[in-house]
């Protein structure tokens, strides 16, 4: 696991990052972007994190899928892109 899943795991279980609020913002040293991932009509099924350098989008950095199974109750986070 690198540093970006763990961080974002870690305020997932902490409450300091909320998926839910969707659209831009700048995260620790970071600037991410939330979209709803939708599959199904009404239905969210996760969430697409992407996480970018700074606020000017120079260097995309990772872009996860962060999904949840409801039979084991936790938190899954893809890697859809990382940077090496």
């Amino acid at each position: 696991m690198n540093n970006f899943q763990s961080k974002i795991l870690k305020a997932l279980k902490t409450n300091k990052f909320n998926p839910a609020r969707l659209g831009e913002r700048k995260w620790y040293n970071y600037f991410i972007s939330v979209d709803e991932l939708i599959w199904a009509r009404n239905f969210v099924d996760g969430y697409l994190i992407d996480i970018y350098s700074d606020e000017y989008k120079t260097e995309h950095l990772a872009t996860y899928a962060l999904t949840y199974n409801v039979f084991e109750r936790i938190d899954i986070l893809q890697i859809n892109y990382e940077r090496d």
